[in-house]
């Protein structure tokens, strides 16, 4: 795309270099990784103000700028590139994504949920590779208004399937994030407590993912977890014709087998085989939703090997790690007492010969609740069968009260105010053979602990 192309998509002023016309190749709002070529869009945030960083941007070899027209150095630097001007450098930014997404003729898998997002789209992702030309997902878990668009931008332009997915924190969100990407397939992992701060209840939680759905026309297929009766319950006011995906009520698609191994489990649907690497049942939802998004959209696997599928997932959600001879169960992306709940459900079920580690950290964004929710935690953490339970963060101290009040060893339970505590004491005392299960909202920097055991252990 030329500059001046770009200026009349996002109703700017176009501030050519010497008068000379020139092309785009990318876009980027992070200065420190922009590659050269692209386009820098200067974003004003909460914490950082873009237009700072223009001239590091410049340095490592931006082909241009979008700025807000009050910069008041528009003169200046147009001199040493190609500068477009508007009133606000998000909506700029925003508008140039939903240009580019419909130049794109895929089909656009769209993902939301409360837990299991981004394993999911990866999931869809393995599976269409099987069946499909030219798949992309979007990298990592760029998912909201700032993601979003970074997501579009890095596909593929001959991109025949996309899997996107979507995050929220505040009602409403949604709802732009849909006008954006305007799905032709839209999945719906769960709903559980998450962001209570903002959305209030789950019912909340709910009205805001179903926000997708409202917007998106009225034949866009719909596939819901089946299990969930508040989702259920939610999507019924909006849309009758739904399909569902589960594993203990009705369902569209629901297993015939499931077989648990070593190091994840063997899942049989529609007389297919898959083997999954994961850690924890509820990645078995997270398959049967990318399974029923990609049988819905019309493919099948009718020559294909399935149990050849070799499926992966982003650091930190549910793998097996094994570190100079530890082996963690890295499940500390992200953490809310449903998924918190079902990693104990799981770590339960988990055999080993050798110690039973448990860290868990703070669960965030819990609002008002967020005391009840951690003491709950405790409560469930109480019953379970562990060698030593190490809790991070000042809300792990309402975990640590439910312990002492089961009477517990305390000698098994340790708390630590930060993970960098945590992991300093936690090297001393890792053993050969531990298998530790690690959970935590991402604010806590569990996987520090990882990191650190990785340097030291070796000498251990």
């Amino acid at each position: 795309m030329s500059f001046s192309q770009l200026a009349r998509l996002i109703d700017g002023k176009l501030y050519s270099k010497s008068g000379v016309e020139s092309n785009l190749n990318g876009v980027s709002i992070d200065s420190r990784t922009l590659k050269p070529g692209e386009l820098f869009f200067a974003l004003r945030g909460e914490n950082h103000d873009g237009h700072d960083y223009i001239l590091q941007a410049l340095q490592k070899g931006a082909s241009g700028v979008v700025v807000e027209k009050v910069y008041p150095q528009i003169e200046m630097i147009s001199g040493r590139t190609m500068v477009v001007a508007v009133t606000n450098s998000h909506e700029a930014m925003l508008a140039l994504a939903v240009h580019y997404r419909h130049t794109v003729a895929a089909r656009y898998f769209v993902i939301t949920g409360s837990n299991g997002k981004t394993t999911t789209k990866e999931l869809i992702y393995y599976l269409l590779r099987a069946v499909e030309s030219e798949v992309y997902r979007s990298p990592g878990n760029l998912n909201n208004l700032y993601g979003l668009p970074l997501s579009i931008f890095a596909m593929p332009h001959t991109t025949r399937a996309a899997v996107l997915e979507l995050g929220i924190s505040i009602p409403g969100e949604m709802t732009r994030l849909a006008r954006i990407v305007r799905p032709d397939l839209i999945i719906i992992t769960n709903v559980g407590p998450t962001h209570l701060e903002t959305l209030g209840s789950v019912t909340g939680v709910a009205r805001a993912k179903l926000e997708l759905v409202k917007e998106a026309a009225p034949d866009t297929p719909v596939i819901i977890n089946g299990d969930s009766e508040v989702l259920c319950r939610e999507t019924k006011k909006i849309k009758k014709d739904f399909v569902t995906f589960g594993l203990e009520g009705k369902a569209d698609f629901k297993p015939r087998k499931i077989e648990q191994l070593d190091r994840g489990f063997r899942v049989t649907v529609d007389n297919l085989t898959f083997e999954l690497p994961f850690f924890g049942r509820y990645q078995i939802y997270n398959f049967l939703a990318a399974y029923a998004a990609v049988r819905t959209a019309g493919y099948n696997f009718n020559n294909v090997d399935t149990r050849s599928i070799t499926f992966q997932t982003e650091p930190m959600r549910g793998q097996f790690v094994n570190i100079h001879g530890v082996t963690f169960i890295s499940d500390c992306y992200n953490a809310n007492p449903e998924s918190v709940k079902a990693g104990l459900s799981s770590f339960a079920e988990q055999f080993s010969e050798q110690r039973r580690l448990i860290i868990l950290g703070d669960m965030l964004e819990l609002g008002r609740e967020e005391e009840r929710w951690h003491r709950e935690t405790g409560q469930l953490l109480a019953l379970q069968t562990f060698d030593l339970v190490a809790l991070v963060g000042p809300l792990s101290k309402f975990i640590m009260e439910e312990l002492v009040k089961a009477s517990l060893d305390l000698d098994k339970i340790w708390y630590f105010t930060d993970a960098r505590s945590c992991a300093e004491k936690m090297v001393k005392n890792f053993r050969s053979g531990d298998l530790v299960y690690i959970k935590g909202s991402r604010g806590i920097g569990l996987e520090l602990i990882m990191d650190t055991w990785r340097e030291k252990g070796r000498n251990n």
